[in-house]
């Protein structure tokens, strides 16, 4: 598994401002153009939050800001007052019902973390901890993702605020349930917190890596790294610890996905699952100090170069969009929120790795 050819392209902003009007950024394209219609999602905004707060605190542009001061006003505006927040937003700003919020909840309390941890400025930490604080009771009630986002998010609190024991302790919670999950549905075979792979899978085992490190705990480790490399496994078309043997990455395509004792469905496969990947890859690595992890970060982010079933790449050079998929015809040609955030944040991720 040879070093990657293929220069990393630089972070830019340009097609997240192309998505993003004065409420917040849009969740479909038509190609590069925002679909009004389609409104709003407090899911993409959450993750936009995420990009430009790590975008900022790399880069330092005013530009940065002002698109984090939006959706950071977005996700303020999706929070209610018994700490649940709304997902789905129409063109004219109103609040909509279709559907439970399900993931958002974690990702909302994730972009608090990531604004709690590293704030552009003191200001911000008081706005983002009174919201995190009404939603912390509700954590234990999150489906396993849920859980993961929410684990990013208190490791961000603690960050700023290393004396909240409280939250601490909610962080062994939450990790004590996702290893419960682990101990019920793992099998000599089958390595995993459910008996299906289905989406943003590498976030499990992440979340997990995280919980390790800030709670010095050696079973969240061990349970982090089983199902690290039993993902890894299955995603990537080589031996993924062989480093002479060459592959790439073909993650669960969201047509069937992967249930146990069945086949994986190859397509479509989603743009969230590289960055989940290429961040957990990351903390495997600085978990075990195994350069095999590095080396398969890059692979995963090649993925978005060309490095994947159909050799096409989703990264668009001119619109410094990302493609919302890849299927049996090749790629989307539209660049949405969830496929271009999902870009910048593997990029980004990349950028901040110091030993690349």
């Amino acid at each position: 598994m040879g070093k990657s050819q293929i220069k990393l392209p630089e972070p830019s902003l340009e097609h997240l401002k192309r998505l993003t009007d004065d409420t917040g950024i849009f969740e479909h394209a038509k190609f590069t153009t925002p679909l009004r219609r389609e409104g709003y999602t407090t899911d993409d905004n959450a993750r936009a939050l995420i990009v430009t707060a790590k975008y900022y605190t790399r880069y330092h542009k005013i530009e940065a800001l002002r698109l984090l001061d939006k959706y950071f006003a977005f996700v303020l505006h999706s929070h209610n007052d018994d700490g649940t927040v709304i997902n789905f937003m129409d063109f004219d700003r109103r609040w909509m019902t279709r559907g439970p919020a399900n993931d958002a909840f974690g990702r909302v309390l994730w972009a608090f973390g990531e604004i709690l941890a590293r704030p552009p400025a003191r200001t911000y930490v008081p706005i983002a901890k009174e919201p995190f604080d009404i939603s912390v009771p509700l954590i234990e009630k999150q489906s396993i993702r849920g859980m993961a986002y929410s684990i990013l998010g208190l490791t961000g609190y603690l960050r700023q605020i290393p004396e909240a024991d409280d939250l601490r302790e909610r962080m062994k919670q939450t990790a004590d349930v996702m290893a419960s999950h682990y101990e019920e549905n793992s099998r000599p075979d089958w390595s995993w917190f459910e008996d299906i792979l289905i989406y943003d899978n590498a976030m499990l085992p992440y979340a997990l890596f995280t919980a390790a490190k800030v709670l010095d705990n050696k079973k969240y480790l061990d349970i982090a790294k089983k199902t690290c490399d039993f993902l890894l496994v299955n995603t990537f078309t080589g031996n993924p610890f062989d480093a002479s043997e060459k592959g790439h990455f073909s993650f669960v395509g969201c047509q069937g996905w992967f249930p146990r004792g069945c086949k994986k469905a190859q397509f479509d496969q989603q743009p969230l699952e590289v960055a989940g990947t290429v961040m957990m890859l990351k903390a495997a690595y600085q978990a075990t100090a195994d350069k095999r992890y590095l080396k398969l970060q890059r692979k995963a982010f090649d993925w978005f170069l060309g490095d994947n079933d159909v050799g096409i790449p989703l990264y668009d050079k001119k619109s410094k969009g990302c493609s919302d998929g890849l299927g049996t015809g090749g790629v989307s040609a539209n660049e949405g929120a969830e496929s271009t955030v999902s870009f910048l944040l593997s990029l980004l991720t990349m950028a901040q790795d110091k030993s690349r």
